[in-house]
């Protein structure tokens, strides 16, 4: 009887120990992903520290791969969920729905006390003010915040931009740039500066003489940190961050006037320009949606995440006319959809902000007892939107902008199309 020789024992067994550690790794992956899946809907907070940590040990690209796979089981996810059950209404507004604005009633549009982004369709509404734009907006604009002089400057509403994914919402606000002044905050990381910059204060909040000036209306997260794309930003004539040409840029100049397009375009470095905050390609550019948005990249609009994965997504844009600056929120969104969101909102010129739900929020601020910790009171604008609505009332390790009441000596004047965007100063 042939006895087997020591070398054709190990290697089964080498084989065995191989076999063992490959499905180790499978499994331990598998609940990564699923971890990475799950934890954003259980604790947004977790989910988004337990990313930033696996990108100090494994690096950003792995941890790119791992969360476009969460997000593409969250979408598979909400689709069968949808399928089964009809959907559930994924985004709420915080508080019940005011009145509409006087004049922009969607035409067949009941009146609602419901909570619900969902339950109403939407209908084709004509908005003042905002040139060439017939914005789908859920029940037409609504009302809501702080008003000035006794009138309000901002109005909200919902719009469906994906046809393909009926449950998936988008909260939109618009903001009247006549009655308001922008301001940009770096926070107390975020954006890392170039290595070049001087030391220069960022207590990464509001200035507490703003917070109790009376004057104080929203606040709204800002974009990407430095490490996912290096995006340009400068904040009271310091820049934090040089601008890179052909992003889309949102500038403040002197006079208090906003603008948005693209750097070395529409956007170029001026003396009266003292702030500026870029983040990614334009979105939508003189009006039209980007087309590589359907590209189903990494390096353009979610540097962590592809185009197509779905997540929460925010974005700003501006009207064509330059007096209202538009907002978008919502989940299960692709860039595309946000995209689209933005235009039916009314935007010429928009940009995508943050991504993932820990990082996205709008809040709006009122009168606070006396006896509170903070001046005024905080509101933010979706049930779903985290981490409290003080955020930016104490010091942030990301940037931010905030908006004040105060009329605008330099708002540009109607753009007339063509590719030049908004007049420059």
């Amino acid at each position: 009887m042939k006895t087997p020789s020591v070398t054709s024992t190990r290697i089964p067994q080498r084989l065995r120990r191989w076999t063992l550690v490959g499905i180790i790794i499978i499994v331990v992956l598998g609940l990564v992903v699923v971890g990475l899946a799950a934890l954003p809907a259980l604790s947004p907070g977790l989910g988004a520290s337990m990313a930033d940590k696996l990108r100090a040990v494994i690096g950003v690209e792995p941890v790119a791969q791992l969360e476009s796979a969460s997000f593409r089981v969250q979408d598979a996810y909400n689709q069968f969920r949808y399928r089964l059950t009809g959907g559930q209404p994924q985004i709420t507004w915080a508080d019940v729905p005011p009145t509409p604005v006087p004049g922009t009633e969607a035409p067949t549009a009941q009146a609602s006390t419901q909570k619900t982004l969902v339950g109403r369709q939407p209908q084709l509404v004509s908005l003042p003010g905002v040139v060439d734009a017939l914005p789908s907006i859920a029940g037409g604009w609504q009302a809501f915040g702080p008003p000035v002089s006794g009138a309000p400057v901002m109005a909200r509403g919902s719009v469906q931009p994906d046809r393909t994914r009926p449950y998936a919402r988008a909260a939109v606000v618009r903001i009247d740039l006549l009655q308001t002044r922008l301001f940009i905050v770096p926070g107390t990381v975020e954006p890392v500066a170039a290595k070049d910059v001087p030391s220069f204060p960022r207590p990464g909040n509001i200035p507490l003489d703003v917070q109790m000036s009376g004057a104080l209306l929203a606040a709204l997260n800002g974009g990407f940190k430095a490490i996912h794309g290096g995006y340009g930003m400068m904040v009271n004539g310091i820049t934090i961050l040089p601008p890179k040409q052909g992003i889309a840029t949102l500038a403040v100049y002197r006079d208090g006037s906003v603008r948005m397009g693209a750097w070395g375009r529409e956007i170029t470095p001026t003396a009266d320009l003292v702030a500026y905050r870029q983040n990614c390609p334009l979105l939508l550019d003189a009006g039209q949606i980007n087309p590589s948005v359907n590209d189903d990249s990494r390096k353009e609009w979610g540097y962590t995440v592809q185009n197509l994965d779905t997540t929460w997504r925010s974005g700003v844009g501006i009207s064509r006319d330059g007096r209202f600056l538009i907002y978008a929120v919502g989940n299960s969104l692709t860039v595309e959809s946000l995209a689209r969101a933005l235009q039916e909102a009314g935007a010429y010129y928009a940009m995508q902000l943050d991504i993932n739900g820990y990082y996205t929020r709008f809040v709006t601020y009122s009168p606070s007892k006396a006896d509170s910790r903070y001046p005024i009171k905080a509101a933010k604008l979706l049930d779903q939107m985290t981490a409290g609505p003080t955020q930016f009332l104490s010091p942030y390790d990301r940037d931010f902008m905030y908006l004040t009441a105060g009329p605008q000596a330099g708002v540009p004047a109607l753009v007339r199309g063509g590719s030049k965007g908004l007049p420059k100063n």
